[in-house]
């Protein structure tokens, strides 16, 4: 078992940008390289064999949790958004809003890997963890979500931003099948909270900062007893990539 409750990375989004790095070869204080098409394939890979590899930490007893940003996305039919040359423009057969990751089918996939998908928004000026489908607006389908503990069943899954009372919420509700530890992606806006909710879950908690978003968190950190671990990694660099990975298994089996 690990020492750690919980393992955090904070954001997929800057996830992505440092996994194109590898991919891309390119340093830091490099301004001129830009990803290629040839860049996505090996990136969406290695994004989607890490977040597998995630679900082994399980075992270890460990809850992991992503934070990502919001993104929506355009679906379309095989053949892409090209369209003929003399042919009507080309409509999507789906609009849906989802986590920020790269390509076509990543985002797909990081969802189907984990066990929680909840989108984050305020209700009634109150960060909430939305765990029922909800509407885009303007003839779109929906945000994304999806739980393995009925969590529709607490509070109409408007949950609130705190993985502690949901927790408690699910443990007492006979309608839920709560049995943690859970891979869960949380996504937003930005500034929504998404960091500071993180401060909810179990502790021990390492979290690998790809995002310096961890700084609106650091005067808790930095409180004796916090149990928090922030290890920040830059997401321009590809010689980081290897790092973070060490880093989170290095976390995983502490």
């Amino acid at each position: 078992m690990s020492k750690y409750k919980t393992i955090a990375i904070d954001s997929a989004s800057e996830w992505a940008r440092l996994t194109f790095a590898k991919a891309m070869g390119k340093s830091a204080k490099d301004l001129e390289k830009i990803r290629q098409v040839n860049d996505y394939p090996g990136t969406t890979e290695r994004i989607n064999m890490v977040v597998r590899r995630m679900k082994d930490y399980k075992t270890l007893g460990i809850n992991v949790v992503i934070t990502a940003h919001e993104q929506i996305e355009k679906v379309y039919a095989r053949g892409g958004v090209i369209t003929p040359k003399g042919q009507p423009v080309q409509e999507p057969i789906a609009v849906k809003g989802m986590p920020d990751l790269p390509g076509r089918t990543c985002p797909e996939e990081v969802m189907r890997a984990v066990d929680n998908v909840f989108h984050v928004r305020r209700v009634n000026g109150k960060t909430t963890w939305i765990a029922r489908p909800e509407a885009l607006g303007g003839g779109g389908d929906d945000w994304v979500v999806k739980d393995r503990f009925n969590a529709t069943q607490i509070m109409s899954g408007l949950l609130p931003a705190d993985y502690a009372e949901v927790a408690k919420l699910a443990a007492a509700n006979p309608s839920c099948n709560w049995n943690p530890p859970y891979l869960t992606l949380i996504y937003g806006t930005a500034g929504i909270g998404k960091t500071r909710s993180l401060l909810t879950f179990p502790r021990p908690i390492y979290i690998i900062d790809v995002d310096r978003g961890t700084e609106s968190i650091s005067k808790e950190a930095a409180e004796p007893g916090s149990e928090i671990t922030i290890e920040r990694v830059e997401s321009e660099d590809t010689a980081e990539y290897d790092r973070f990975v060490k880093l989170l298994e290095a976390a995983a089996h502490a």
